[in-house]
């Protein structure tokens, strides 16, 4: 028995249309379900958002650029109200007045965009308030003493200042070497984007930021054809909301869910490392340093000086040169020049101690507890370079006082750290303080 095509037309429209109305009857409710819950989650995205605006030390990621002499600052044009004329995170300065001490700290992200300078001249004036002191923050993220330097030079000496600060965290060595930068960074070290310092048959020599640096930059590691999953949802994320502190929140957590986490730029790293070994002088002084089967660049401050490789020597040297021309620049400017070393070169966190311990399984290097400050005091000593001692401030309850799993101090750290260096500008500078 065949029915007319009529009569199957028509039934086939009408199961269409009817499932038509059942789709759209269960998206309005859905709608009606799922509106309220998306603005409750919204608001509380919102809310959360809010918090961590006025409580984290998350900030909205700046644009940045390039000064010849200087290296990279932040563009004040792009973000007026947050970064100053001369590209740091801070408010507006008047070198031209002249009825206050002026105190400059500078750093890398201890500094820049925290509130730690802020808390020293509180703690100062505090402590004597007759004498009117300014503290000035001059940082940039992830700059060593070679770049302090050049933002002293070019932009501190219009303040005078009667003191620089410099703060020197477990980065700072390897910050300190074009050689390690030029891996973490890309930039070739004869072509470097930064101020260095270098020490060549005993004596020391500067090494000028190259402003065609970008001709210059170390191979790229070729990109995957094929993006995971997990990629194309991050990249989504960043794309949409990577500007918000929530972001940066979830991120975090992620991050320290995943206990290999600190693996994640090996091969790019490992890339340029084997780059600059097939130039012969490089080579020379990366051959007994086998990365990535060895400690990573700032774990291996922490062995032994007499163990350390070739190229983690140099960066003692070029540390020791960059104490050296400062103290030369204090002593022409009439600054104390002080160091205050942080409390993480003496003491690692247990995401740091598992990271050395995952890395020196294959090589058996030796962790030595404060290994890392004790290479800084020596050459402080050496040098006559004034320096604090941070971590006795710190060591009754270290943790509490540091972002999670991280070497950056939290507010109640930053008043800590604050506090201790106010005492030791006061005392360096033979002020009486007020009873």
């Amino acid at each position: 028995m065949s029915f007319p095509r009529n009569m199957l037309f028509s039934s086939y429209y009408r199961i269409k249309k009817l499932s038509s109305q059942v789709l759209g009857i269960i998206s309005f409710v859905m709608l009606k379900i799922s509106t309220p819950i998306l603005l409750v989650l919204l608001l509380l995205i919102g809310t959360y958002e809010l918090y961590l605006r006025l409580t984290s030390g998350y900030f909205t990621p700046l644009i940045y650029t390039f000064k010849d002499n200087i290296g990279f600052v932040y563009d004040h044009f792009a973000a007026p109200n947050v970064v100053n004329a001369f590209g740091f995170v801070d408010k507006d300065r008047n070198p031209n007045i002249n009825d206050r001490k002026r105190v400059l700290i500078v750093g890398d992200s201890f500094v820049s965009g925290t509130s730690l300078a802020e808390q020293i001249e509180r703690d100062l004036n505090k402590a004597i308030p007759e004498e009117h002191f300014e503290v000035i923050p001059m940082g940039f993220p992830g700059i060593g003493l070679g770049n302090m330097y050049s933002f002293v030079e070019q932009y501190g000496l219009l303040f005078k200042p009667v003191a620089v600060v410099a703060i020197f965290n477990s980065s700072t060595l390897a910050n300190n070497s074009r050689l390690l930068e030029s891996i973490k960074l890309g930039s070739h070290p004869d072509h470097s984007m930064r101020l260095f310092f270098e020490e060549d048959n005993g004596q020391c020599h500067k090494m000028p930021i190259d402003s065609n640096f970008q001709q210059y930059f170390l191979k790229e590691l070729p990109a995957r054809q094929s993006n995971t999953l997990y990629t194309e949802i991050d990249n989504f994320l960043k794309s949409t909301i990577g500007r918000l502190y929530v972001f940066s929140w979830l991120n975090d957590i992620v991050m320290s869910r995943d206990q290999y986490a600190f693996l994640s730029r090996d091969n790019e790293f490992a890339y340029r490392y084997y780059q600059l070994r097939s130039t012969p002088s490089f080579n020379q002084q990366l051959s007994d340093w086998l990365f990535p089967a060895d400690l990573d660049i700032n774990n291996m401050f922490w062995i032994s000086t007499e163990e350390l490789p070739v190229v983690f020597r140099s960066a003692l040297n070029s540390t020791k040169c960059a104490f050296i021309e400062f103290n030369k620049l204090a002593s022409a400017n009439d600054f104390k020049f002080i160091v205050a070393i942080s409390d993480d070169c003496s003491a690692q966190n247990s995401l740091q101690k598992s990271e050395f311990q995952y890395r020196s399984d294959k090589t058996q290097r030796h962790f030595i507890d404060q290994g890392y400050k004790n290479k800084v005091v020596t050459i402080a000593e050496e040098t006559r370079t004034k320096y604090i001692d941070l971590f006795n401030a710190f060591k009754i309850n270290q943790d509490a006082f540091h972002q999670y799993q991280n070497i950056h101090w939290n507010e109640e750290g930053i008043k800590i750290a604050a506090f201790s260096i106010s005492k030791y500008i006061v005392s360096t500078l033979s002020i009486n303080q007020t009873p």
